[in-house]
């Protein structure tokens, strides 16, 4: 049965400073227990519940979160999610959502990911900077999951795509790539699983591509929330680069 969580909470300008995970809170765990917690922690389940825990867990959230923007121009359940304050890019204001509807002025992740782990898992159950998400997600294993992903899964966008937007990767050695690990579902034309954007929030893999680079590498890296998708890092075991030639040669399509 899918839990309610409501949100009572008034944003202050004050506190979206906050949101950043460079931490200066004192762990709640010792040293020795967060290496263990981190050591288990699943990396594919911390990319999914970046893109959208809610669905990953089955939970609905009511009203907007308490730390996003009044200026902000969504409201309700997708202010809840990672991606939307912290970008696809993981880089906040600076990259893709630095202008437009996705605008919050709130910075990216990508520095956070040298800190310490319980630094990290202290932030993100901090309830000083109503950033606490045991509040919303019950199984603790689930917010070691994040940190794993925010040290370990994210990657360097800047070196992904180029100065004009587009990936960087090898079209050749990606055609090879996505034809063994992503045709059998998307189709060699990457269009099997197109709804146009209306059914299950799933596009052709070619428009996705281009439209949104970002957020595409993500799922190529992650799998999409809710789906059989495969992770290409966890399940596929590829790396960096070779899920950029992915995306590389996905935009050709």
């Amino acid at each position: 049965m899918k839990k309610t969580v409501v949100v009572f909470c008034v944003v202050l300008a004050a506190a979206l400073s906050l949101v950043v995970l460079s931490g200066c809170a004192t762990s709640a765990t010792t040293a020795g227990e967060a290496d263990d917690s981190y050591s288990k922690a699943d990396l594919k389940t911390g990319g999914l519940l970046y893109d959208k825990w809610q669905k990953v867990r089955g939970i609905d959230t009511a009203g907007s979160h308490p730390l996003y923007p009044e200026t902000g121009k969504k409201k309700g359940d997708t202010t809840f999610r990672c991606k939307e304050c912290h970008g696809w890019d993981y880089i906040g204001k600076e990259g893709r959502y630095s202008k437009g509807s996705h605008y919050t002025g709130i910075k990216g992740l990508y520095d956070s990911r040298t800190k310490s782990p319980e630094a990290l898992y202290s932030a993100l159950t901090d309830t000083g900077a109503r950033h606490d998400f045991s509040l919303y997600l019950a199984d603790e294993s689930d917010i070691w999951a994040l940190v794993k992903f925010i040290r370990d899964g994210q990657i360097d966008i800047k070196s992904a795509l180029g100065p004009d937007g587009k990936a960087t990767g090898s079209v050749s050695r990606g055609k090879t790539l996505f034809n063994s690990n992503c045709s059998s579902c998307h189709g060699e034309d990457g269009n099997a699983l197109d709804f146009k954007g209306k059914k299950n929030g799933v596009q052709g893999v070619g428009w996705l591509a281009n439209d949104n680079p970002q957020e595409t590498l993500h799922k190529i890296r992650w799998g999409h929330p809710g789906s059989s998708m495969p992770s290409a890092v966890v399940d596929r075991g590829l790396s960096d680069s070779e899920t950029v030639d992915i995306l590389t040669y996905a935009s050709t399509l």
